[in-house]
This record gives C-alpha cells, structure tokens and sequence, in this order.
C-alpha cells in the first residue's frame, strides 16, 4: 500500500558557489612550479599554488561552479576562526583574481539559480546582508533580454551581468519593479527571509538592484514615510535615457566584455542591389571639376560660411545642381572610394532622393546609383511621396514641401559584418560625415542646405519598399535653389544650441579669387 504522506519539503537555503570565467586559464609557471599563471581577457597574474588547498581551487573553478567547501571544509563559515592562515590565504588568492570570479547562488541540492559575472577589469564584487526592512528597486538603467541559456540582467552603470537561471530568479527579481522592502518580498514568494537578504545583496552587489532611503519626516497627503534614490537625484545621470547610456556604454570598449572592433579581413562584402526602377534611369549630368575648382570659394570661407538654411519658398534643384551636389558629395569614386568617409571602405549607405518635381525630373522618389551616378525611379505611391515631403517640411520648420528630400538609409549588415559589436556607432558617424559633405559642397555651389534631427523610420521604409529591419533611414537632408545672388538671413538658420533647425544670420560667400 502506497504511503499518502506529503512530500519532503525542499530545501531552500542557498549556498555560494565559486567559478573563473570561461576565458580563464590556470597553468603552472614554466620556471617556478610553485607559481600559478592565471590568465584573463585582461591581464595574465602570477600567485603562489604551494599550498595544495589554493592550487586545487584554482582547478575546480575552471570547470565551473564549486563549493569551496569542498575544497576547503568550513571556508564559507563566518564562524570559522579569524586566525585560519589557509582560509585567509585563499581569500587573498580570490581577491587577487576577482575580474575573472563568478559568485553563483544556487539551492542546497545544487541548482544554480543566479550567477554575477564581472565583465570589466575593475569590477568589485562585496554582496551582503540587508537587513529585513530594507527598500531596493530595480534600477532605472537595468535591462532585461534573453541569452542563450539564461536571462541576462544588465546595465550600463554595472561592472557585472547577472545571469538569472530559473524562474524562481526571475521572479525574485520582478519584486524589484517598484520599492520592495526585504520583508515584503520574502513574504510574497513565500520563501525564508534569509534567502531573499541572501540574493537581494548579490543583486545589490551588482548594481541592478539600488537601495532606497526613507525620508526622515512624513510627507504630507502621500507615503508617510517616502523612499528616495540615489540615481533618481544624481545630475550627472539625469540627462541620461536608458537607452542611450546603453548605446553608448557598449558601442566603445572599456565599460564591458563584448566583441567589438574590426572583422576579419577575409570578410566578404554584399553585392549592391538596386531596388526595382520603374521607368527609365536618369543620367545625372557630370560636373567639370576643373570649372568648380576656378569657380568655388576657398575651404575656409565654405566653412565659416556654413549653415542651415531652411527656405520657405525655395526653388527645384536643376538636374545639372542636382547632379553635380551628388557627383561631389556621393558618387565611387574608382579605386577611391567616396568622397566621404567610411570605416573600412564598407559605404553602407544608399541614398533616395524624393523631389517636389520640376519639368526636368517628375515628382517621386529616386535611388542613387554612386557608381553610374544615375536616379532610378522607384514606384512609390504619391500618397507615401506625399507624406515624405511634408514630414520633411515639419521637422524643417517649413510652411510648405521641400524641393529636395534625400533620405539616407543604411544597409545594416554590411556594417555588422565589418564591426561587430560597434556597427551601429560607426554608422551614425559616417552618417555625420556625409552630412557634413553635402553641407560643404551645397554651401560651396550656391544651394540651400538643411540636415533634419529625424525621419519616419516607417514612411520611408514604405515609400521605397524596404524591410525596415534589413535597410531603413538613418539620416534626412532637405536641399533648396535659392534666387541668384540671394545668401541673407531671410533664407537662412544658423546652428546653435537648438541644433540645425535654429534659425538665425547666414553671412555673405564673397566670391571666389
């Protein structure tokens, strides 16, 4: 007869866990045999492994988690005797190595339910012990995302990512939404208290998890007593968003452990693919380089002479100022590349030119070809032609369409492919540098030029019949023929604090001698 008794209940006491990262190796020293080799992503140190006790430890932790314990009966017992010499040795062994030490917690019967990994030089793991009344919340710059095995836990202000390996983790850590005291959380999971103080300090300890501080007073018609935090109130953090603290942390090396840099040469280059005219081309009209060099002004004055201007009013670009404001600014250059830079010679990005109309080239939208210098029409609905040039004219600050629209999108993985890791922030510098170009160049001839602060990812996306998720706009540029002769404030918006859309004086281009 079967017994009906409840099962045992399992055990949750949480032990500690200690592991090198995957990229550590230990090795004796060639030349000293009592001597360890540890080397990490970022440096190689050398320890004495006389001691039996610390070269074991050193051995287990490259398999993977271990109890050092096991290694060393009574190490995790804060009632071990001060004086230990082993205990205190393999501490400093551990402190010696701590970039490249992952603290795992996991149950007594061994399941490992959250690991912190440091992924900086410098990173300083000390966990503690909060007491029951504590206040912690997530912090404001922690994300969330799915790895490979596990849920990662991160942030741009933290040293460490914590690997979240069970739901039990997870939940743990959806407590921290919102102001939770220790208690409260130990009390909603239905877990021993110790427990919570247990892996609240590991997340603490972390930087994911920031403690709250409870006003002195009582505030008047809210919270008796309000929990206030730190990073809510620093100004050096106040400008920040979530997202772009991210962007920027990880598109530069230094603050984490990912891959980042150039590919491999051997890296094959995407073919260039054209999207489907409609109609014929236009060839663009090759400008005589030799009459725009008698003709231009001097570097200095085109700088100093720079701006944006936004002409309300403006004419249509001739195909000739057109084609020749393309030729100097974007067009292959044989065995140069353009005349703008980019990283690695890898120009992602392609250009589509939407224009008001003229009775030289019709109303629509265009891709340019850099290396036939040729617009192919795109079949883009006139509605989507529509909605192009008036978003422009909004974001422009203009009471009526553009002339000129050309909208810069970026073929993503021709730049992943080249610079994993920092694609998206090399991009967005050449995406600079073309506007930069095309502002040098449109100032030098005469037209007026104005780089816009956005786009509609989706509009232009539709408009020429892109998968947004592949190629998509990184950048817009709005360009006007002005009257003849015509260079004053009327037309123009200087750059100043507001950006490109301030409006303000553009001086006189003295002409060229």
């Amino acid at each position: 007869m079967k017994s009906s008794a409840p099962p045992a209940p399992r055990d949750t006491r949480l032990i500690e866990l200690w592991s090198l990262r995957e990229d550590t190796t230990v090795e004796t020293a060639a030349d000293d045999p009592g001597t360890g080799l540890v080397s990490t992503r970022w440096d190689e140190i050398r320890l004495p492994i006389a001691d039996p006790v610390i070269s074991r430890a050193l051995e287990r932790m490259t398999y993977g988690p271990v109890s050092l314990d096991n290694v060393l009966p009574g190490f995790s017992d804060t009632g071990s005797i001060p004086g230990d010499p082993r205990r205190a040795a393999l501490r400093a062994t551990l402190e010696s190595v701590r970039h490249a030490v992952i603290r795992t917690l996991a149950l007594a019967d061994g399941t490992e339910q959250l690991a912190v990994v440091p992924i900086v030089r410098e990173a300083r793991f000390t966990p503690g012990m909060p007491p029951a009344d504590a206040v912690h919340r997530l912090s404001r710059f922690a994300t969330l995302r799915v790895g490979a095995r596990d849920m990662i836990l991160e942030s741009p202000l933290s040293s460490h990512r914590v690997l979240l390996h069970t739901a039990q983790a997870m939940w743990l850590v959806s407590c921290y939404v919102r102001p939770t005291s220790v208690l409260d959380t130990a009390r909603l999971l239905d877990v021993p208290l110790d427990v919570v103080r247990t892996a609240v300090g590991y997340l603490e300890a972390s930087g994911m998890l920031v403690p709250g501080a409870r006003a002195a007073t009582p505030a008047a018609g809210g919270d008796p007593y309000p929990v206030t935090f730190a990073e809510d109130r620093d100004p050096v953090l106040e400008h920040w968003s979530p997202r772009e603290l991210m962007l920027h942390n990880r598109s530069r090396p230094g603050l984490h452990d990912e891959p980042l840099g150039r590919a491999a040469a051997q890296t094959v280059r995407a073919a260039r693919e054209h999207p489907a005219p409609d109609g014929a081309p236009f060839a663009l009209p090759v400008p005589d380089l030799d009459l725009v060099l008698a003709r231009d002004p001097r570097l200095t004055t085109v700088l100093e002479s720079r701006r944006s201007v936004r002409a309300d009013g403006g004419r249509p670009l001739s195909l000739a100022q057109l084609g020749e404001l393309l030729y100097r600014s974007a067009r292959a250059r044989p065995a140069a590349g353009r005349p703008y830079p980019s990283a690695g010679s890898v120009y992602p990005l392609e250009l589509y030119v939407t224009v008001a109309g003229s009775t030289e080239l019709p109303r629509g939208a265009y891709h340019y070809d850099p290396d036939g210098h040729t617009l192919f029409p795109l079949r883009a609905e006139p509605h989507l032609v529509d909605a192009l040039l008036g978003e422009a004219a909004a974001n422009a600050g203009l009471s009526e369409e553009p002339p000129v629209l050309i909208s810069m999108t970026a073929r993503f993985r021709r730049m992943s492919t080249a610079f994993p890791g920092s694609a998206y922030s090399v991009l967005l510098k050449e995406v600079g540098a073309l506007q930069q170009t095309l502002y040098l160049v449109s100032t030098a001839m005469g037209i007026g030029p104005c780089a816009l602060a956005f786009g509609d990812t989706a509009t232009s996306a539709r408009a020429f019949r892109l998968d947004w998720r592949a190629e998509s706009g990184v950048g817009e540029f709005v360009l006007a023929a002005l009257p003849t002769g015509v260079r004053s404030a009327e037309h123009a918006g200087a750059d100043g604090p507001g950006g490109p859309l301030t409006r303000g004086p553009r001086p006189e281009i003295p002409p060229s001698t």
